[in-house]
Formats: C-alpha cells, sequence, structure tokens
C-alpha cells in the first residue's frame, strides 16, 4: 500500500467538513425549485438525488505530479476498470479497426461481426510488434513484420513457415481478448478477466438516461487536445460549476452556477455522479442587475437562436419557455424529429454524468458533448482532452460517418479554431487556468500542499477522490 505524503495540519485551522446533501448555501434557491416553477414534468435525469459524499481523508497536491501514481494508475485504474474506448459509429463496418491507448498500454477495438465488438491487446505473439497503429479496415489482422495472421475473431490464422515454431499453437498463439461493453453507442474495455460486469459498473446511467438514448446520436464535431497539466486535474475543472463566477463570467446573466444540483451515487460496483446547472437563470451573483428578457436575449444570442421582441418577456417562466422552445424548433429542423414532449429543462439545463475513471457523458440538447480525459504517456503533466460534439440522427436517414478528429497541441487555443464556435470560447476559458494550477501545486509549501474542497459545490471532485484512493489502494 502506497503511503502519501500528508501534510502537517497543525495551526492551519483545518477542520473535516461533513457530508451534506441539499444545495450551495450561496443559491438560496434550488434547481428544483427553478424546475418546479416550469410547470412540466422533471426527466428522469433530474429526479433522483445522491448519496452524501463524506470526506475521507487528506487529497494532496503530489497526487497531480508526482510519477509514483502513475504506475499506480496503471496497475490499480487503466488495468482494472471500465474505460470508454470510442463510439460505435467509429467502427461501422466489419473489419474496421483502431487503437485505444492509455499510458502504455495499447489495445486493439475491431467490429467482428455486424453486430459483434471485440477488444485484444494490441501486440503480436510473436516478437511483440504492435499490430493496429492506426484505423484502417481489412478483413484479418496481420504483423506488419512477419505476416504473422488472424482472423477477426482472434483466432490464429497462419504461420508463415510454421514448421520451425513446434512450441506455437492456436490455443496459446490466439490474440489476448479483453473485456467489451456497449451502452449507448459507446464501447467499453476492462482488461481484467475477473472485473465486475459491465453493467453493474454502468449504476443508475441507464435510468437517468432513459429518454436520451446516445445510441440515437452520431458526431458531429470530434477534437482532441493536449494540456499541460495532470489528466485528473483537467477532468476535475469539470466536475463543479464554482469557477463559472470568475473563469466564464460573461455566462452569468444566463447561467445559474450557484443553483447547480450534484448528485453521486456509489455502491461499490459503480462510481457515477452528476451536475445540472439551470440555464436562463442569472447567476446569484447578478441576478440584481439581469432582466429575464436580458437573460432571454443573451442566451439566445450565444446559441444562435431567434431574439425575442422587445418589451415580450415579463418572468423567467417565460424566458425559459422562450428560449426552450426557440432550441426546439430549430433542432426539430434539422432533424426531423417531433420534440414537443420534452420538457424545457431537456434544452435548457446543462446537465453531465460521470463514470468513474474518465468517462462524461452530457444528456439533453442543450451542451450536446462527450468528454474523456486520458494521461499522456508517462508524464503525469500532460493529459488529453477529447471532445465530441452530437446530434440526433436525422429521421429516415443514415448517419454521416465521423468528422476527422481535430488534434490540437498544447499551445494551440480552442478559441481559434472556428469548427468548434461557442464551445472553444468556454473551454478556452478553462484552459488558461488549468496549466497554472499545475504549476501552483507544485509551489505550495508541504503544509498547505493539499486540496481544499467545498462540501457540496466540489462534492463531485470529493466523490472521484475517495474512489480513487480505495481503487489505488492509498494509505
Amino acid at each position: 500500500m502506497y503511503k502519501e505524503m500528508q501534510p502537517e495540519l497543525g495551526g492551519y485551522g483545518f477542520e473535516t467538513p461533513k457530508a451534506v446533501l441539499g444545495t450551495s448555501s450561496v443559491g438560496k434557491q434550488t434547481l428544483a425549485e427553478i424546475l418546479a416553477r416550469d410547470g412540466q414534468p422533471v426527466p428522469p435525469v433530474l429526479q433522483p438525488t445522491g448519496d452524501p459524499v463524506a470526506v475521507e481523508g487528506i487529497i494532496p497536491f503530489e497526487r497531480y505530479f508526482a510519477p509514483e501514481y502513475v504506475d499506480l494508475e496503471v496497475e490499480h485504474l487503466w488495468k482494472k476498470h471500465w474505460q470508454i474506448a470510442c463510439r460505435e459509429e467509429d467502427i461501422p463496418n466489419v473489419g474496421d479497426r483502431l487503437t485505444y491507448d492509455v499510458v502504455d498500454l495499447s489495445y486493439i477495438i475491431v467490429r467482428s461481426a455486424p453486430d459483434e465488438i471485440k477488444a485484444f491487446h494490441n501486440f503480436c505473439p510473436h516478437r511483440g510488434r504492435r499490430l493496429c497503429d492506426h484505423a484502417e479496415n481489412l478483413e484479418n489482422f496481420r504483423c506488419p513484420f512477419h505476416a504473422w495472421s488472424w482472423k477477426l475473431d482472434g483466432s490464429l490464422e497462419w504461420v508463415p513457415g510454421q514448421e520451425d515454431f513446434p512450441s506455437v499453437s492456436a490455443t496459446h498463439h490466439s490474440l489476448t481478448e479483453v473485456k467489451v461493453g456497449r451502452w449507448g453507442g459507446n464501447v467499453f474495455i476492462n482488461p481484467d478477466p475477473n472485473a465486475v460486469p459491465f453493467e453493474k459498473a454502468l449504476g443508475p446511467l441507464p435510468k437517468l438516461f432513459a429518454d436520451h438514448p446516445m445510441e440515437d446520436r452520431y458526431t458531429v464535431a470530434h477534437f482532441r487536445k493536449i494540456v499541460r497539466c495532470n489528466w485528473k486535474l483537467t477532468q476535475e475543472a469539470f466536475m463543479e460549476g464554482y469557477h463559472v463566477l470568475e473563469t466564464h463570467w460573461d455566462g452569468m446573466p444566463f447561467f445559474g452556477s450557484a443553483y447547480t444540483q450534484y448528485d453521486n451515487w456509489d455502491d461499490g460496483d459503480s462510481h457515477v455522479n452528476r451536475l445540472a446547472t439551470p440555464s436562463v437563470v442569472p447567476d446569484y451573483w447578478v441576478k440584481e442587475s439581469v432582466s429575464p428578457q436580458e437573460s432571454a436575449i443573451q442566451f439566445c444570442q450565444t446559441m444562435g437562436l431567434p431574439l425575442p421582441e422587445p418589451g415580450t418577456i415579463a418572468n423567467y417562466t417565460e424566458a425559459r419557455a422562450w428560449c426552450a422552445t426557440q432550441r426546439r424548433l430549430a433542432l426539430e429542423a434539422a432533424s426531423g424529429h417531433d420534440l414537443s414532449d420534452k420538457p424545457n429543462s431537456y434544452f435548457l439545463e446543462m446537465t453531465k454524468c460521470f463514470l468513474f475513471p474518465n468517462h462524461h457523458p452530457w444528456w439533453g440538447e442543450a451542451l450536446a458533448w462527450w468528454y474523456r480525459f486520458l494521461p499522456v504517456g508517462r508524464d503525469p503533466g500532460l493529459s488529453l482532452m477529447e471532445v465530441r460534439v452530437t446530434a440526433r440522427i436525422p429521421k429516415g436517414q443514415t448517419p454521416p460517418p465521423p468528422p476527422p478528429m481535430l488534434e490540437l497541441g498544447p499551445d494551440e487555443r480552442t478559441d481559434e479554431c472556428e469548427a468548434l464556435g461557442v464551445v472553444g470560447h468556454i473551454l478556452h476559458q478553462d484552459m488558461a487556468n488549468l496549466v497554472e494550477i499545475q504549476k501552483g501545486m507544485k509551489a505550495a509549501p508541504r503544509e498547505k500542499a493539499f486540496l481544499t474542497l467545498a462540501r457540496y459545490q466540489e462534492s463531485n471532485i470529493q466523490h472521484f477522490h475517495n474512489v480513487y484512493r480505495k481503487a489505488l489502494g492509498l494509505d
């Protein structure tokens, strides 16, 4: 069991906060109250409340930069937990394959039959060469070094000069398979043969997304950016709305971050959390200076929607109804689907779920995104943030193939990529902080080198670290 550095806390007034449920003491109103004023059914994803999150120990800054954690994560996270590898739409045809790489592990994800997806360790049992290093379509697996070949189901097909290899057999030299799970059009893998069943690992997610099936969606934009900070630090920036006050100040007239609801679910097999931030509700910090009309106008301008006529909106119920209707009409025109049965919250609330260790699916049409966060090799100071923007498959149509993934280096700005639109602007605001957080953690004196988390507004981060600590066996 790895012994973490524990700061000396004496004399710094540190007190372990008690677990709480409910809402931030700052906000003074709840998401449930905002939804109730709409007078509409509350969707499944916004109905349940989770479990209280206890503080289970100090979270030292060293988790974000000490090399020892990379080894622990390989052995206890990436070799043991279910993790998202790709979308099914990435490999639509039999023979399509791609690689899923994490740290120095590599796997091949392949469509081995029309409705079958398999995954294998990406190495040749002969001399170790990787069998796949890019997305492609072939009728089998063939080693580029010596031409050893395998069928799509991983069984050994051909060994040139096999009489010279008396120890080689189909039993021992087939490709090594890893577990595959499929949900919502997403493909997950788990290299651990004794892993908890995938259905148990998903926990409440299928019920939360019952009215928003992600298998009925396709990717319209896809990019990945290298960030100069640890993968955990990067994803934690998207696990709370507390930073909106300073980081996304220009969205405060129509994003009510102080009213965000946070919930966590953990039964030992699944580790899931969720945050939901209401829209067309001014944040607590600016609510006295923003009218319902202005809140609706700024939301519509950001989303490229028709603006309300001057003086037509008297309260926030009307503002939310107008904005939701305009968003619905635009989506119906684009997809051909009738969405009139969906409540306002489906089009307005920014609702993101999380499946440990690194998958972030968004519910609804407010921000129809999909996140994944990964380390870059063995460097604890680099990470990959991958984003997909999704849309409903047009009625009666076959979805187009996913667009090429845009690769952004650490010095390329997301707000300068025209294809990303408003997404690029929001993400650049986040990225501006992350590098400096990584540097600041290294600069902290030992006695203060630990996280100080809000007991409610940052409870999703606390939940992540509770699970992380147990998974890695940290003392």
